[in-house]
């Protein structure tokens, strides 16, 4: 892990939490199904212009280029029992917060990085 100091977010802790333990159990699973010895999930979190960034980065089994534009919609998965709802429920979560989540990888066998930011505090309510 690497925590940057970053100041206090005013976010619902819930709704965060949730997109967060569904990343790490992400990249935990990716990591069970490589075949590396060397298994690792990195949890960085650092300031950034929307205010704070969380990247979850593992060494796993990475995702093939077709598959990029398709991991946050509802329903798609590529795990045996997986349901598809946590990574498009994440992207949904994120922007309602007044967020983003965002994910990157070289491809198979090159592990996968999800960036989540936040804003420090929540987005006004429309009237």
């Amino acid at each position: 892990r690497e925590f940057a100091d970053v100041p206090p977010i005013t976010v619902d802790k819930n709704r965060a939490l949730q997109i967060l333990v569904n990343l790490v159990k992400n990249a935990k699973h990716a990591c069970d199904d490589s075949r590396r010895s060397d298994k690792r999930v990195t949890l960085r979190i650092s300031r950034c212009p929307l205010g704070v960034s969380i990247v979850v980065t593992d060494n796993g089994v990475g995702i093939p280029a077709q598959n990029m534009t398709r991991i946050f919609s509802h329903g798609f998965t590529t795990r045996k029992n997986g349901h598809g709802f946590g990574l498009h429920s994440g992207a949904l979560a994120a922007r309602e917060l007044g967020g983003s989540l965002a994910a990157a990888s070289d491809g198979p066998g090159c592990g996968a990085v999800f960036t989540l930011q936040l804003p420090l505090t929540p987005p006004k309510a429309s009237p």
